[in-house]
């Protein structure tokens, strides 16, 4: 499932073939932009644009709305052939607070969405409605792409310098969203920044965290000299212990060689990749595999699966 440049629509593809299998439009009024999925393959939450104004050649209107005020979160739910059964609103935000990266929990219960206007996050019930800020501390952020659910309560995320240069317990964080106190007080440190974070203007902040909560995929970046390497490693969230490199490591001249983990089995075990090419790491070892991810140049469009 990704989000088609500019249209404001979302496709469903075949991830073997790339054969578009449908072509999801938009709910009236909104501009469909971000995609997240949920553990079951058929559910999936479809952040869209509402309001504000497209620019229009010879009569056509083209690209996002420009300063939309709202921002509505789908629900969609596809059938065993990959086709929709349903597109519904679940609710909406002012823009300046969610026009950003979110995340679905696997059951489809929860989310999580980034809030643009603090750098922190909010958490919302999609049973009850029940929210909760997940304001910064300390003056530092939240990477707003980093978000990822264990179950319904166990969410991994980025805590970052932000406005501070040096927050308390940067890097990887676990937050319990049930537990009592502040961001950092109900969050524990797995992975210390510097430990994947050592080149600059390298690094990424998307770590998948495992259906079961007991690892987290992360991209390392290290620098020595003017060399460049990139790699996917797997930790333990017990123990922050490095458990495994599933993507080989990419070396170069250049930083930034987009070296990013797609997707695991619930226990970590089979990890999907991306270091220039597609890989699956099985029970220790690593072989290419072929799907197509989508891409624009050397950058991975927005998807879901």
């Amino acid at each position: 499932m990704l989000n088609v440049p500019g249209a404001g629509t979302v496709q469903v593809r075949n991830v073997y073939t790339f054969k578009t299998i449908a072509t999801i439009q938009p709910l009236p009024g909104q501009f469909l932009a971000g995609i997240a999925a949920a553990g079951d393959d058929r559910t999936f939450v479809i952040q869209a644009e509402v309001g504000g104004k497209r620019q229009e050649f010879r009569g056509r209107k083209i690209g996002p709305p420009m300063n939309p005020p709202t921002v509505a979160f789908d629900e969609l739910r596809l059938g065993p052939d990959g086709r929709p059964i349903s597109l519904v609103l679940l609710f909406t935000v002012p823009a300046r607070d969610a026009l950003s990266g979110f995340a679905i929990s696997q059951d489809a219960s929860m989310l999580a969405y980034a809030n643009t206007d603090n750098s922190g996050f909010e958490t919302v019930s999609l049973a009850t409605g029940t929210r909760r800020s997940w304001a910064p501390v300390d003056s530092g952020g939240v990477a707003p792409l980093s978000l990822s659910w264990a179950g319904d309560r166990t969410l991994a995320f980025e805590w970052t310098p932000g406005n501070n240069r040096h927050p308390p317990g940067i890097g990887i964080r676990v937050l319990n969203v049930r537990a009592p106190g502040n961001l950092l007080q109900a969050s524990r440190l797995v992975v210390q920044y510097s430990r994947y974070c050592a080149a600059y203007g390298g690094c990424q902040d998307n770590p998948v965290i495992t259906a079961d909560g007991s690892r987290v995929m992360v991209s390392k970046a290290i620098q020595q000299g003017s060399r460049y390497t990139d790699s996917v490693v797997e930790y333990s969230t017990q123990t922050g212990q490095a458990l495994a490199n599933v993507a080989p490591p990419v070396s170069g001249a250049f930083p930034g060689t987009l070296c990013v983990p797609l997707w695991s089995n619930p226990s970590g075990e089979q990890v999907i990749t991306s270091c220039g090419h597609p890989e699956l790491y099985d029970q220790g070892s690593v072989r290419p595999i072929t799907i197509h991810i989508p891409m624009n140049g050397t950058d991975i469009l927005w998807f879901a699966w």
